[in-house]
């Protein structure tokens, strides 16, 4: 429990500080500073009305940005160079991707290029999509942006033929968002970052600056892991403290997806750098390592079985229409808007949902 509180501090942390957003940097002039703080906090004020009462896509919150906020933006970019521009150009360029407004975003970085000199790390790109926001760092290029959406679309597209599930982002509306950055090697992996309060985000190391490879020479299944990655964004499990699937949930969906796409005539040219399922990443090899292991709730390999044992019962899109009838219903918890589901809810849905007796039945004795 202290630990649980602990982390919903910390939670509560981040929310203020980035819902506030407002406030000069260090640096930054009284001009600059309100310039940059009428366009920061206009676009978290939009977010936070979005936040407490969702309505429409991100496209049409982001019309609703105020006149005055715009032209706020526009003085800031006509500003000669003068000290604390540049910080407060940043400020505003993170405050548009907040919005996924990714022409002021590119106009921000257009500026802040010409006052940073050419010796300066690299800044950030940016690429939006309809169910996602794509953020490059430490030298990704826009054309790596594009080529890596084609990936996360196949994905997004075969979690949709597979599982059909209705809401992605945390907050309905909203984005996915993804920080792409390349790195010498890898030493931390994908993972979904929970602390955002006004939308989900995974942080994806890569090491090609070309495009994505999988598995990487030294062995990191990428590809794999932004489907594993996925999982976390639809569903946690338990609570912050505790996850009650053991971990078992986004590795079931990784490989489910991986192997889906793997057998899919539409991902062949596009997979020939994609060889995660050709190395066991696949729901067949977890269902032969597990053929023996009994399902239950106590550990991974039980869960695993659990799932596998589920998904060949019902059927994933099942388990989806599950999860989407608990998610209308509000039958499950959040924290900083992050959906944690429990196996006794589940057994829930799945018995409002399905229509079959003989489903039914077979969802009672495996949770029973």
């Amino acid at each position: 429990m202290i630990r649980r509180l602990a982390l919903l501090a910390l939670w509560a942390a981040c929310f203020t500080a980035t819902v506030s957003g407002a406030g000069s940097a260090p640096g930054e002039t009284d001009a600059t500073g309100r310039l940059a703080d009428t366009y920061v906090e206009a676009v978290a004020k939009l977010n936070e009305e979005h936040r407490r009462k969702p309505r429409g896509s991100e496209e049409q919150l982001a019309l609703r940005l105020p006149n005055k906020a715009a032209a706020a933006l526009s003085k800031l970019l006509d500003l000669e160079e003068t000290e604390g521009l540049e910080s407060s150009l940043g400020r505003c360029s993170e405050a548009a991707l907040d919005l996924a407004r990714v022409e002021d975003f590119n106009a921000l970085q257009a500026r802040r290029a010409g006052l940073v000199g050419q010796d300066a790390a690299p800044l950030d790109v940016a690429l939006a999509r309809p169910r996602f926001l794509l953020i490059g760092q430490n030298g990704l290029s826009v054309e790596y942006l594009e080529r890596f959406a084609v990936v996360l679309d196949a994905i997004l597209d075969a979690y949709d033929e597979v599982f059909g599930f209705e809401e992605w982002s945390k907050i309905p509306g909203k984005k996915l968002r993804l920080r792409v950055h390349l790195e010498e090697r890898i030493t931390s992996p994908p993972h979904f970052a929970p602390q955002f309060p006004f939308h989900s985000e995974v942080d994806f190391p890569v090491v090609d600056p070309d495009q994505l490879r999988s598995p990487t020479n030294d062995g990191k299944f990428l590809f794999y892991g932004l489907c594993h990655e996925l999982g976390h964004v639809i569903a946690m499990w338990g609570s912050p403290s505790h996850d009650t699937d053991h971990h078992a949930w986004a590795h079931y969906t990784g490989v489910t997806i991986t192997e889906h796409l793997a057998e899919s005539r539409a991902f062949e040219k596009l997979g020939r750098n994609l060889r995660d399922a050709r190395y066991g990443r696949t729901l067949q090899k977890e269902r032969e390592t597990h053929r023996a292991t009994e399902p239950s709730l106590v550990d991974r390999d039980g869960v695993l079985a659990t799932l596998i044992t589920l998904h060949d019962a019902v059927g994933p899109k099942a388990i989806g229409a599950a999860l989407n009838h608990l998610e209308r219903e509000g039958a499950l918890e959040r924290v900083n808007a992050v959906r944690y589901h429990s196996f006794r809810k589940l057994e829930e849905g799945l018995v409002a949902t399905l229509r079959s007796r003989k489903a039914r039945r077979a969802v009672a004795d495996l949770f029973e």
